[in-house]
């Protein structure tokens, strides 16, 4: 499913999920889908699909609700409204057994993206925001600010949660954070409700490897900065031929001619949790800017952002070995240095 594609909302309804109340508020009705609403719903459902945090999920199949209440969404279209109700209150049970987990407005929709229809669960964690408000007396009227808690995010805020479940596959896209569940920070959303395993994300893929390059470039090289300026060529390589990384592509050109620090490499990763010989991932916001930028810092405090692009190319940026062992970078064909 690819983000930039344009999707078109079928259907759509609002459950309250206030935990404070001990209570769902259950609609049973459709939401008007007006031309704001629609606008807004595509928006969040677009930004999530976008998101490189998103994990890719795979139901456990045996005695599943969610996944059964899905399968059901697919052929009894027309009791979208009493399935809602289902997920939602399975949801609010979740919620109300674990304090820690925040209430919010669960919006639930049917979309269809590239003839493929899905089913997205938005819940919209409360925010706290501050409005005008206005009070007859007697002396006339009066003026005052009111704190509203339980205020939805705008069109340009990021959902916090969200679930979207191909009606097809049953494949799930997930975003999701942790809170304490029975003692300890956990993830409720794919280990109590949707029960399923997932996938690391993009992001979380990218800085798994990172992780690994740097540790190894700090065991054996001094944190020798041209490796990481390395691995970043080697990734971008990678993914513009196709949305994956070769593992032992990358630990060949970064690690070159050395077999033991490339073979470690590659079991620290499998260590990490990443498995087989390709990882995929798309590029993503954290991934696009970790690529095109390489930010070096001295240790006397000077920090340099410095272009991928640029990093090879002599006729703009040089490393110099210098004979007592220090590096001095120069940097050429300047024509304007602006103050930022």
């Amino acid at each position: 499913m690819k983000q930039e594609d344009s999707l078109r909302i079928d259907k759509a309804i609002l459950h309250i999920l206030d935990s404070n109340v001990q209570i769902p508020i259950i609609s049973s009705k459709e939401l008007e889908l007006e031309q704001d609403i629609l606008k807004f719903l595509e928006g969040h459902i677009l930004k999530v699909l976008s998101n490189g945090s998103v994990k890719t999920g795979v139901f456990h199949k045996v005695d599943n609700l969610i996944y059964n209440l899905c399968k059901k969404l697919t052929s009894e279209m027309e009791n979208f409204t009493i399935i809602s109700a289902e997920l939602a209150n399975n949801l609010f049970s979740i919620m109300i057994k674990n304090p820690d987990i925040p209430p919010g407005d669960v919006i639930i929709c049917i979309f269809e993206q590239e003839n493929n229809k899905y089913v997205a669960l938005m819940k919209f964690n409360y925010k706290s925001s501050y409005i005008h408000y206005v009070m007859n007396t007697d002396e006339g009227n009066v003026n005052t600010i009111i704190k509203q808690t339980t205020t939805l995010p705008n069109d340009a805020q990021k959902s916090d949660e969200c679930i979207i479940i191909s009606l097809s596959d049953y494949e799930i896209k997930l975003l999701e954070k942790e809170y304490e569940i029975n003692g300890s920070k956990d993830f409720y959303l794919s280990k109590l409700f949707l029960k399923c395993d997932c996938d690391f994300s993009n992001d979380d893929k990218f800085k798994i490897i990172n992780k690994v390059t740097q540790k190894l470039n700090k065991k054996y090289f001094d944190e020798d900065f041209k490796k990481t300026a390395k691995l970043h060529k080697a990734i971008a390589d990678s993914m513009e031929e196709s949305d994956e990384i070769k593992i032992d592509s990358i630990a060949s050109e970064v690690f070159e001619g050395n077999h033991e620090i490339k073979n470690e490499y590659i079991d620290e990763i499998r260590k990490e949790g990443l498995k087989g010989d390709v990882v995929n991932i798309q590029e993503s916001n954290l991934v696009t800017k970790k690529l095109r930028t390489h930010r070096l810092k001295t240790d006397i405090g000077i920090e340099i952002n410095l272009p991928s692009d640029h990093y090879h190319n002599k006729e703009i940026v040089e490393f110099i070995n210098n004979p007592d062992g220090t590096i001095s970078i120069l940097l050429k064909n300047i024509t304007k240095i602006i103050n930022k």
